[in-house]
Parts: C-alpha cells; sequence; structure tokens
C-alpha cells in the first residue's frame, strides 16, 4: 500500500466521520496542536532531546454518559538528538522521523463540571498506526541504514488531559512503538504535549 493511497484512503474516512458530526447526536470533533519529544531505544543516545512538531484532527463518539471512542488524523515529528537544541549544529548526532499516525483510542472521562457542561479530566489509551513519510540522519548508526527504515509502523498510547472550559483542552500523550524501525531493533518512544479545541 503507497503513502499516497494511505493519505487519501485516511483522509475520505476522517471526513465521512466528521460529517456524522451534523447528522448524529455523541459525535464530536476536534483541532490538536502542539509538540513532540522524541528518543530512539537502543541509539546510545539518552534523553527526549529531539523536539518536533505534532497537529491534526480527531473524531470522538460517545459511549454512554463517562467513556468514549475517538479517532486521530495526526502529522508528528519523532527521531532522536544527541542535545537539546532547536537548531542543527554540525556536530550534533540527530534523526528525524517525519509520521502520518492514524490513533484509535478509548477514554473515560470524570470530574463533571459545576454546570455539569463538560468533565474537566479525561484518561485515554489505544493503539496507532504510523506512515513513515521521510526520514534523515548525522547519526552514523543510522546513516546508511535510512532506507532500510519500516515505513508501517504499530504503537501505543496512554494519554491525559485537563479540559480548561467546554472547548479547550490540555493533553500530554506518552506512545511507544511495538514495532522496530529496523529488522533488529531500534524502537521510538515520546512525548506529545498539545492543546486541543473542540469544534462540536
Amino acid at each position: 500500500m503507497t503513502y499516497p493511497y494511505i493519505i487519501r484512503l485516511s483522509l475520505v474516512f476522517i471526513f465521512c466521520l466528521s460529517a456524522n458530526v451534523f447528522f448524529a447526536q455523541g459525535f464530536g470533533s476536534s483541532i490538536v496542536l502542539g509538540f513532540t519529544a522524541a528518543q530512539i531505544d537502543g541509539d546510545n543516545l539518552a534523553g527526549f532531546d529531539k523536539l518536533g512538531i505534532a497537529g491534526g484532527m480527531n473524531v470522538s463518539r460517545k459511549i454512554g454518559n463517562r467513556y468514549h471512542a475517538k479517532l486521530e488524523f495526526l502529522y508528528s515529528q519523532r527521531g532522536s538528538q544527541s542535545k537539546l537544541s532547536l537548531s542543527a549544529p554540525g556536530d550534533m548526532s540527530r534523526t528525524h522521523l517525519n509520521y502520518i499516525e492514524i490513533p484509535l483510542l478509548f477514554g473515560i472521562n470524570d470530574w463533571l463540571s459545576p454546570d455539569g457542561d463538560f468533565f474537566k479530566v479525561r484518561a485515554e489509551t489505544g493503539l496507532s498506526y504510523g506512515y513513515l513519510i521521510s526520514a534523515n540522519s548525522t547519526d552514523p548508526q543510522f546513516e546508511s541504514q535510512i532506507i532500510n527504515f519500516r515505513r508501517s509502523m504499530l504503537s501505543y498510547s496512554i494519554a491525559a488531559a485537563y479540559s480548561i472550559n467546554k472547548r479547550w483542552s490540555i493533553n500530554a500523550r506518552y506512545t511507544r512503538d511495538i514495532s522496530t524501525l529496523l529488522p533488529d531493533g531500534f524502537k521510538s518512544y515520546f512525548w506529545t504535549i498539545r492543546t486541543e479545541f473542540k469544534l462540536l
């Protein structure tokens, strides 16, 4: 399955689900934007020093009063870096990975607001399919191996969120690969800190 086909199929799927927001009760949709702090297990570089951006949209469906299911379509930057820096000095070991992510999550809501209009906190967990759009590296371990990186990845995520009001919330998510980047190992894992704006 090629990258353009995956993107087209995902966009059609998200659009169809989003359309349900306007015609069915219990559906919701949000826009998300934030940043990632990532590293790669096994590359001998410690710390979540690789910063990147993350953003996209999601569609959710209420399940009863306190539970929900959520499907997201995201862009995220991952990888690893020898030290925390927004620039890329020539002596820095750095691996930069760009992904399209499609997480499917299940969540529970708690702490109802005083007016009963929304829940203040939620916890979510689930699986995510990721497709590697592009990659580059100055790390000697990976420079010659980039072409062999797996394109399709499976990950799991655990998240917690706090709602400031009915529209805005802040979310922290930990994601770790189940699949390996290369046949002989290396897994990416990262934190995502993001804001979420509920459209409906």
